[in-house]
């Protein structure tokens, strides 16, 4: 992207200029303005412009017109310094434009930057209104909202089929997001740098929906957004959004936003920007997940010790700790407090600080998946175990793993698509897939006597809440039952790892009395 070129001065002040906290860029962008730029400018507020927090940025974005040299001499005429003038030599789109001017603020120390139209269709009368709804909300996104009443928006100039337009749009997107906001599709906004700086706006789209891509990447991270409602004002600004492929763009995002949200497709835009509790591998527990299949087995078991490896947000742990057994859980990142009394950090796929047989129960849920070498990782269990003995079998074991030939991955085969996602099945951070057949031969392999295995439902509750999620998972649930290979979304496993070789050989009270009678 090729950076924008000054035309007026002063530069847009750095880090090292920073007076106070609560600093605020107002952002301009600007495209064929020349006839609304100053008058824009001639709209604010004067305090504004005494204000030594407050900056303007004006981005012309390769107009071709006299707007930044009109506005440029606008300012030097009334001695105004908190001004930048900037034209970018190549065209970049209304969302390329939107990109250099957040790098610019988040690189410049700045904590809010409020998005201004160039063209006079919002009015900068309304600019401290946002700096006020910030302040006292603290809220990462700030919108000024033309439809919380449809009668202003008509009064305003808007013309109806923009009004029916925004307002079906924004029902659609309420409905899929699950939130409740008046408009989508303001183009009056703020946003604090504490959130541009935590979502990668930088890969969205140079084209209008840019709008729609940053507002759900907000939902997605789950940032503070405030509204309060504006008036709307169209005149005679030249219009250069295509409202069909605007709105064609904008669902196709909304509902690629949904599909990464339920785990059926992966996107750049929200990867891995969740809440790490809401992507732990045990979150919420729901009905038939094979977490809550586990809780199940592990009731029955009643062990007095569990060894939880990969414990994750630590659900199960807690689970299996109400039930009076003591847990030791292993992993890279730390629990919620209160989650789990003992916990070690430690890498899985580094030597072990416990012996794992030292316990009536071991936990692989959703971990084998996530190694290097599992195969490795199993014999290893079994060949460093200290408490392994030659006589019968060791403590049971709990896997749980994902179904990588599920219905709905080989539909998606046949037709070329292999879609990894933040969670579910084709997770981004799998390094290992596994159908039932491979998963019980590596086990078998690595030395581990299966004793049953159970086909686990796909877990609804966690995409559908409520009653359709039930229906849908008790349906699931006779399915997985009917055909585990087909309809299982997951598989647990219950099995004993059997003595090594370097267990029976280190048997030495045992092959001693049979060496000697054999060489005598």
């Amino acid at each position: 992207m090729t950076a924008p070129i000054a035309t007026h001065e002063p530069t847009l002040p750095g880090p090292a200029e920073r007076r106070s906290r609560g600093r605020i860029l107002v952002f301009v962008v600007a495209y064929r303005a020349e006839r609304h730029l100053v008058s824009v400018f001639e709209r604010v507020p004067a305090e504004l412009f005494e204000d030594q927090r407050i900056h303007f940025l004006v981005i012309d974005d390769a107009s071709g017109d006299a707007g930044p040299d009109l506005l440029r001499a606008w300012l030097d005429e009334r001695g105004i310094g908190n001004v930048t003038v900037t034209r970018n030599p190549v065209n970049q789109g209304y969302g390329g434009n939107q990109k250099l001017g957040y790098r610019q603020s988040i690189d410049a120390g700045y904590d809010f930057t409020i998005l201004l139209h160039g063209d006079g269709q919002y009015a900068p009368e309304l600019l401290p209104q946002f700096i006020r709804t910030w302040e006292e909300t603290g809220a990462d996104v700030v919108l000024g909202s033309r439809m919380g009443d449809l009668a202003s928006a008509r009064a305003g100039g808007m013309p109806l089929y923009k009004v029916l337009g925004n307002t079906l749009l924004t029902r659609m997107q309420n409905l899929l997001t699950g939130r409740h906001l008046s408009e989508y599709h303001t183009g009056y906004r703020g946003y604090s740098s504490s959130f541009l700086a935590k979502v990668p706006f930088e890969i969205n789209t140079n084209d209008f929906h840019f709008d729609t891509e940053i507002l759900l990447q907000a939902m997605h991270v789950s940032a503070r957004i405030e509204e309060f409602d504006i008036p709307t004002h169209y005149g005679d600004e030249e219009c250069h959004v295509d409202g069909l492929d605007y709105a064609w763009n904008v669902t196709v995002e909304t509902l690629r936003y949904r599909m990464h949200r339920t785990g059926m497709l992966c996107s750049l835009k929200y990867r891995q920007l969740d809440d790490p509790e809401w992507r732990s591998r045990t979150g919420g527990g729901p009905l038939y997940s094979a977490h809550r299949a586990a809780i199940e087995t592990l009731r029955e078991m009643a062990p007095a010790s569990v060894l939880d490896l990969g414990s994750g947000a630590a659900v199960v742990a807690e689970a299996c700790e109400a039930m009076g057994a003591e847990v030791t859980g292993i992993d890279r990142e730390q629990p919620l407090p209160g989650r789990m009394r003992r916990f070690l950090k430690a890498d899985l796929e580094a030597p072990l600080p416990v012996d794992p047989f030292d316990y009536d129960a071991v936990l692989l849920l959703d971990v084998l998946e996530e190694l290097d070498d599992p195969e490795s990782f199993l014999l290893g269990l079994r060949n460093q175990s200290q408490a392994l003995a030659v006589e019968g079998l060791g403590p049971r074991v709990l896997v749980a793993t994902p179904n990588v030939g599920f219905v709905a991955n080989r539909l998606m085969l046949l037709f070329g698509r292999f879609n990894y996602g933040d969670r579910g099945i084709l997770d981004i951070a799998h390094k290992r897939l596994f159908t039932r057949k491979s998963l019980l031969r590596m086990l078998d392999d690595c030395g581990y006597e299966i004793e049953w295995t159970r086909a686990i439902p796909v877990p609804w509750e966690a995409v559908l809440p409520g009653r359709l999620g039930r229906a849908l998972g008790r349906v699931s649930s006779g399915l997985a039952r009917l055909w585990g290979t087909l309809f299982g979304f997951q598989f647990l496993v219950l099995c004993r790892p059997r003595p090594g070789v370097e267990h029976v050989l280190g048997d030495r009270q045992r092959l001693a009395p049979v060496a000697e009678a054999q060489s005598g």
